[in-house]
């Protein structure tokens, strides 16, 4: 995860929320980032629960996390999951092409790595944003994404995180993101469109992928850099791919 640490009391409600690994049991935790440490929630609740209560109990839950974590992690060792497995399919804006809908199943973190299928030898990654609503509709906040596809278009993967940056950290921030694979630069743009207001969506999660890079091979190392959303770094073909 990147970008600056930034309280609540700094610039209103900023939040940075992840769904991790817990070392202390190894179950699925909701947890916020803070001062380049990761606070498990206290709560039961997981993050898709506390959005579809709304702003006010994300807020809430996050005055717990901060006041009375569970267990606090170095950011930096902490195993993400995906930050929240939506509850209905995706609907993803393509640059270049129609709009596809990913299924919940595809959701991955950022810590699973991308496995290839049986039989291809390569994956397209399209690079950019999803937004996710509060239970009463407005925009709660937006996560790095990448669907991962076969050569022949057939969907793999689509992996989200590292985090769920709130709506008021990324007001005013051009959301754009740069994709490297082995160090170059292989596609890049701004996420637009589909994040205005949610209108039309009904509070359903939506995305907008800008950035198509050409087929990668095994091995090769892919970067992601969203700026205000975080960045994240994995091997293609590597991972658990759960």
């Amino acid at each position: 995860m990147s970008g600056p640490t930034v309280r609540p009391d700094d610039r209103g409600w900023t939040m940075r929320w992840v769904t991790y690994l817990s070392p202390s049991g190894g179950e699925r935790r909701p947890g916020v980032v803070d001062d380049g440490c990761v606070l498990g929630y206290p709560g039961h609740e997981d993050v898709l629960r506390l959005l579809a209560d709304g702003a006010e109990a994300l807020r809430s839950a996050h005055r717990r996390a901060l006041a009375a974590p569970v267990e606090v992690i170095v950011e930096f060792e902490t195993r993400l999951c995906a930050p929240l497995v939506p509850d209905r399919p995706v609907a993803l804006h393509r640059a270049g092409s129609g709009p596809v809908t990913a299924d919940p199943a595809l959701v991955r973190g950022t810590d699973d790595g991308v496995v290839l299928p049986a039989g291809a030898a390569a994956l397209v990654a399209e690079a950019g944003a999803v937004a996710f609503h509060h239970g009463t509709g407005e925009v709660a906040g937006y996560t790095l994404a990448c669907l991962w596809s076969t050569p022949r278009q057939e969907p793999v993967a689509l992996t989200l995180g590292p985090a769920l940056v709130t709506a008021e950290e990324a007001a005013g921030a051009v959301l754009a993101v740069e994709v490297s694979a082995d160090g170059a630069v292989v596609a890049g743009g701004t996420v637009d469109g589909p994040f205005a207001g949610g209108a039309g969506t009904g509070g359903a999660p939506v995305g907008s992928l800008p950035a198509r890079t050409r087929p990668l091979a095994a091995g090769e190392e892919f970067f992601v850099d969203g700026g205000t959303l975080g960045s994240f770094e994995l091997r293609i073909g590597s991972g658990t791919g759960t």
